[in-house]
């Protein structure tokens, strides 16, 4: 994997932003966490600035050419730029926090980790990472890009970063104009699966995979399980949480498979159930095209378009 300074020679040369790391001094975590900051040309000369906060798992995923395959020609950050150069985008803000250990192996999914601490690798500390981006990282933001005071915040996941985003939009009603999840592993209610004739059998990802043991115990933490589940917490929400959550407009969809095609059903039971509460959605369709994989080229690309629906042309209701 390349090096941060790769990455910010490679942005250095291709951007008319400026591509930034940048570290916060965590009292949550224990330790200094890094963080990429995407700041647009005139940063200075802007107000009211929106900030878009993207969410995967490392913080280079967004701005490492070589990430996967798919991603040919440029990142995620090389194509915002663009668009705000050529006018089709307004200039923003746009923050990649790192929500894994430094070798990207173990996620913390932005929770407050429960698992056992021996053993964690660099790059977790203390594991309260929910409290690391609420509790510090968004008011540090803030206070760093004064930029950004009036404007509206965004966030934009894929796959665990789009849970993240879920958690962040559910439990914090109101605080993101526009949430966008693309392909994410949403939890099922209970953390059953109702695919299966009704059964409503017990999640093997959620509950079983070891790549979350660290997040969630092993076994799993039963506290933990309900705390961190948004799909939960919107089913159960009161008028006065719905009203907040009205505030948000949400832009959900999927890859148009995925060979297991278990995104896509998680995708359409979450959007549905924002439907069903009478939630706003972006996009008019859950899929978001029918060739759309997962992966970092279809990633990209509906960051711009999600960015475009939400700032420039408005969102497009279902009916």
């Amino acid at each position: 994997m390349p090096s941060s300074r790769d990455i910010l020679s490679r942005h250095a040369e291709t951007l008319q932003g400026r591509l930034k790391l940048r570290w916060l001094q965590s009292r949550a975590l224990g330790l200094r966490k890094s963080y990429y900051v995407y700041e647009p040309p005139g940063l200075d000369r802007h107000a009211a600035l929106p900030a878009v906060y993207l969410f995967r798992g490392h913080e280079r995923e967004w701005v490492n050419i070589g990430e996967d395959a798919s991603r040919q020609h440029s990142t995620a950050i090389e194509d915002l730029d663009r668009a705000i150069a050529a006018g089709d985008l307004p200039p923003m803000l746009a923050v990649m926090p790192g929500l894994t250990s430094t070798n990207n192996h173990v996620p913390s999914l932005g929770v407050d980790m429960v698992g056992p601490m021996a053993g964690r690798p660099e790059g977790l500390g203390e594991g309260r990472f929910w409290r690391y981006l609420n509790d510090e990282l968004f008011s540090r933001i803030g206070c760093d890009y004064p930029q950004t005071s009036g404007g509206i915040r965004l966030a934009a996941g894929f796959s665990l970063g789009g849970y993240t985003v879920s958690l962040l939009a559910i439990h914090r009603p109101g605080f993101f104009a526009h949430a966008a999840m693309y392909d994410a592993l949403f939890m099922w209610p209970g953390h059953r699966d109702p695919r299966e004739d009704g059964k409503g059998l017990t999640d093997p990802i959620w509950r079983d995979s070891p790549l979350f043991d660290a997040a969630l115990g092993s076994p799993r933490d039963a506290d933990a399980l309900r705390r961190w589940n948004p799909t939960d917490t919107l089913k159960r929400a009161d008028e006065q949480r719905l009203r907040e959550l009205g505030k948000t407009t949400f832009w959900i969809a999927s890859a148009g498979a995925d060979g297991q095609q278990g995104n896509r059903d998680r995708t359409r039971f979450f959007g549905r159930l924002v439907r069903n509460k009478g939630l706003r959605l972006g996009f008019d369709t859950l899929v978001f095209d029918s060739e759309a994989r997962h992966d970092w080229h279809w990633t990209d690309r509906f960051l711009i378009r999600f960015l475009r629906g939400a700032l420039v042309d408005g969102a497009s209701h279902p009916g």
